[in-house]
């Protein structure tokens, strides 16, 4: 057993990494301060882009002029939640939302994880800026402990009018 290296903590001076429990896209991720506990809400990992959101001006018919603004199509600013496990020491993470059809990294978030117990489980919740949606097909959002992929979750990108199954990219 001690070929596989089973233990994601230092063995050695080898850094072996660690177990990702979830990795999750949301709305909004909240906090129950007495007990600790994350709420998770609005998962998601399907965006759309909205033809025509740039608000418009129009006139009523009093002559009365107001801007509409579309809404529906910018999901706003998310966050991220993953819990990791088995992780012992310190080192880097990285978070990075990634196209790809070119593997071009479109965003990313960099943080340095410390834990002396590798039986405990690690909440990290990171607020993340609007998403980038350049063209319709798939992205990644993928977490990295010392540059070594552990765990990614796919987002499509559809357009607004295309059915939500089957997706043909």
């Amino acid at each position: 057993m001690a070929s596989s290296v089973l233990f994601h903590t230092y063995i050695g001076l080898q850094f072996v990494k660690p177990v990702l429990q979830s990795l999750l896209l949301a709305d909004k991720v909240y906090e129950d301060k007495a007990t600790g506990k994350k709420i998770v809400a609005g998962i998601f990992n399907r965006l759309l882009i909205v033809p025509d959101l740039i608000p418009k001006r129009v006139k009523d018919d009093a002559g009365n002029e107001t801007v509409r603004i579309p809404g529906g199509g910018n999901p706003g600013s998310p966050s991220a939640y993953f819990s990791i496990t088995d992780f012992q020491g310190s080192a880097p993470f990285l978070l990075r939302y990634v196209d790809l059809s070119d593997s071009k990294v479109l965003l990313q978030i960099g943080l340095e994880i410390s834990c002396k117990n590798p039986l405990e489980t690690i909440e990290v919740v990171l607020p993340m800026p609007v998403l980038p949606m350049p063209h319709k097909g798939v992205y990644a959002l993928e977490l990295l402990c010392k540059n070594d992929p552990i765990g990614a979750v796919r987002v499509v990108v559809d357009d607004a009018g295309e059915p939500k199954s089957g997706v043909q990219l």
